[in-house]
């Protein structure tokens, strides 16, 4: 093995292990807005050095087309999407779990990739499978960065954006290669190398600006967080109590599926709506399919269930499965800011134990 393929290997084994140097030092924080800021810099981090990977690895293919340099480039390659979309992840719940799963996917395409060059042997050089990996990988952030709750963030839209934008711009490059040639002035005008490389230098630029924004919003929404659990913290030392409501809505991957991704968030954002219309004055927190209110005091609303369940049930009106759609609703009666870790989301540090409803009607004694 040559010095540049042993680099090439050293390289692509640094990005695979990228989450274990993600979660190292992982101390606890105070709440999930702060692990999911830490999580969403970090991977971002070895989507960077993904990139800078790839970026080596490509322009070595050209003069180097060995198996393991062309391996080293397309999975890295595949690597910068896939830990940024692990960053984004985050949002939805803040775990190393996104990661390892973009960890497999860097090392499966680095095996199979070396495999299928080495068998097919000859002067290849992967640009297409390059091109081709780039606008799937791009197009998956896209979709992520465009869904809740990440698109309720303005520089989460912007990096949606960013990587919309090159993935349309890649997977029309590649049909214009099939189409008319690598040689042809079109191709040369639009898609030449020279273009390329002018407008990925443009690209990351606002990535970085996108992400810079990102990390100030994050913060924002990290004492955010922090705010609402210190409101609750001072209701149970005033009120002795907090009552706390858990809405989930467990059909809602059915309504996905059956009826598609709009029809689900329509019956999600009814639940939502209708808990803030009827208790306007508690602490709301939640994510998508699962809603939590807080009230100051020990409460009990008797309606809770009735007023969503109706809601959901007008969210769609062309939906069959509405008058079925089924609401789960817990109760809990808080006393202690322990309780309160347990019950509330992001109010616990990172790596706490989770909570399951006490056997007394969830009532936390």
């Amino acid at each position: 093995m040559s010095v540049l393929e042993l680099s090439a290997v050293l390289a692509i084994a640094f990005v695979i292990a990228a989450p274990a140097l993600v979660q190292a030092h992982a101390h606890p924080v105070p709440n999930g807005g702060r692990a999911t800021r830490r999580y969403f810099l970090r991977f971002a981090a070895a989507a960077a050095l993904s990139g800078v990977v790839a970026g080596l690895a490509s322009a070595l293919v050209p003069a180097h087309p060995v198996p393991i340099v062309i391996a080293t480039a397309n999975a890295a390659l595949v690597g910068g999407p896939a830990y940024f979309w692990a960053g984004m992840r985050q949002l939805r719940n803040h775990s190393i779990t996104p990661g390892w799963v973009a960890s497999g996917a860097v090392g499966v395409t680095f095996i199979a990739s070396a495999t299928v060059t080495a068998v097919i042997g000859g002067p290849t050089d992967g640009f297409v499978l390059r091109l081709i990996l780039v606008a799937v990988g791009c197009g998956g952030i896209a979709i992520e960065a465009f869904s809740l709750p990440a698109r309720a963030l303005a520089p989460f839209r912007l990096i949606g954006s960013v990587f919309a934008f090159y993935a349309g711009y890649s997977a029309i490059r590649t049909v214009m290669f099939f189409a008319v040639g690598e040689d042809s002035p079109a191709f040369q005008a639009l898609f030449s190398a020279l273009t390329a490389s002018a407008i990925s230098i443009l690209l990351v630029v606002t990535l970085c600006v996108a992400v810079w924004w990102s990390e100030r919003a994050l913060e924002t929404r990290a004492r955010q967080i922090e705010y609402r659990i210190d409101a609750l913290r001072s209701d149970i030392a005033a009120h002795g109590a907090v009552t706390v409501y858990e809405v989930d809505i467990p059909d809602l991957a059915l309504i996905r599926a059956a009826f598609g991704g709009p029809a689900a968030t329509a019956v999600d954002r009814a639940a939502s709506m209708s808990l803030y219309e009827l208790l306007p004055d508690a602490t709301h927190r939640g994510r998508t399919g699962h809603h939590v209110v807080a009230l100051a005091g020990d409460h009990r609303i008797d309606n809770l269930e009735t007023v969503v369940k109706s809601a959901t049930a007008r969210a769609v009106p062309n939906l069959d499965y509405r008058e079925a759609i089924e609401i789960r609703v817990t109760r809990f009666t808080v006393h202690s800011d322990e309780e309160l870790t347990r019950v509330w989301p992001d109010g616990a540090p990172t790596g706490a134990i989770s909570t399951t409803p006490s056997p007394a009607g969830g009532a936390l004694a």
